[in-house]
């Protein structure tokens, strides 16, 4: 398997995890929809237990963040470099998608707001998580995704708006690289930057040379050199068997331009590379008026479509300030940061 890289990639990246306080579960969320999913040990014991009451009963309960993946390999890729920093601060959970990883569902539906349901079922249904059922407090709950992650998080924190009451209250939104107003023109023109008819076959891509094509417009600075034995390893860890059903989930994104959104009554951080190639940074600024007054963008200067990669001492740095901060009724802002400011 590519001489052992990526297996040894994954391993490293589930340590990054466990070292974080992280623990893998999976939950039945209902007859048809199971969910695996990372989150922290506290949260997978009642807070009622003998024991956590000696030692934790008098502690105050921290918020929690959900952090969402989008396409490519599963969460454990996608956020080590982010669940050590968050967790010093955040109880975490890191869902795995539908048809991404172990989670899996027999019902039809495959929009970015039926993977909201999912995980939104997770984190409220009290027996999934205990650390959030009742009895545990009422806990802030911050939503972070990162390109389809950041959609399918928009859906996220408003089901959670929806549900109300329980252990959950709603706190901030992070999107990242995250065209809440895709539509199928904006598809178009990425199929045609990709080099191809149907922008499924980009995002889900059969060989790898089609892998590179993404990787290429993904990255700002994207890897010189890869053996053609990594890149297919590579790519059967992105696809995980499942690329039929990933395709389905791109030909179900119910975007439309953002016909359907309406603005979050939250605050919002918008994080965009200004490179990007996927949703090139103009789609920031449609996004903050969809998401409305409280939405802010800052723009990544050095990254393309994958800043908590490509900068992730930055991303961390600037996600943090923004979910510590007490939360505020000024406007809405724009602003582009630089590297020095993580120095």
């Amino acid at each position: 398997m590519g001489f052992g890289v990526v297996s040894l990639l994954d391993a490293a990246f589930r340590r990054a995890f466990t070292s974080a306080g992280l623990r893998p579960g999976s939950a039945a969320v209902d007859a048809d929809t199971t969910v695996h999913f990372w989150a922290h040990r506290s949260l997978l014991r009642p807070s009622s237990t003998a024991a956590t009451s000696a030692t934790d009963q008098n502690q105050p309960r921290r918020p929690v963040v959900v952090l969402v993946h989008g396409f490519g390999p599963g969460p454990t890729w996608q956020w080590a470099a982010q669940v050590g920093p968050l967790s010093r601060h955040f109880d975490l959970v890191v869902p795995t998608l539908l048809f991404f990883g172990a989670s899996r569902t027999r019902a039809p539906a495959r929009s970015e707001a039926s993977q909201a349901a999912a995980v939104a079922a997770l984190l409220t249904g009290g027996r999934h998580l205990p650390g959030l059922g009742p009895g545990s407090g009422r806990r802030t709950v911050h939503v972070v995704g990162a390109s389809y992650g950041g959609i399918v998080a928009y859906h996220l924190a408003r089901a959670l708006l929806q549900h109300g009451g329980g252990g959950v209250a709603v706190g901030k939104v992070v999107v990242c690289d995250s065209d809440v107003t895709k539509g199928a023109e904006d598809d178009r023109a990425l199929a045609a930057r990709g080099g191809v008819e149907e922008v499924t076959e980009l995002m889900v891509p059969a060989d790898t040379k089609t892998m590179r094509r993404l990787t290429a417009l993904s990255f700002h600075r994207p890897p010189k050199y890869m053996p053609e034995c990594i890149a297919r390893d590579l790519l059967r860890k992105s696809l995980e068997g499942r690329r039929e059903e990933k395709i389905e989930l791109i030909k179900a994104m119910t975007t439309a331009g953002g016909s359907q959104l309406t603005p979050l009554p939250l605050e919002v951080l918008i994080i965009w590379g200004e490179f990007d190639q996927i949703f090139p940074l103009e789609k920031a600024y449609k996004v903050k008026e969809k998401l409305g007054e409280k939405a802010t963008v800052k723009v990544f200067p050095n990254s393309g479509h994958l800043p908590s990669q490509e900068e992730p001492k930055l991303f961390n740095r600037v996600i943090l300030e923004f979910l510590l901060k007490p939360s505020s009724s000024n406007g809405s802002a724009t602003s582009t940061l630089t590297t020095a400011a993580v120095k």
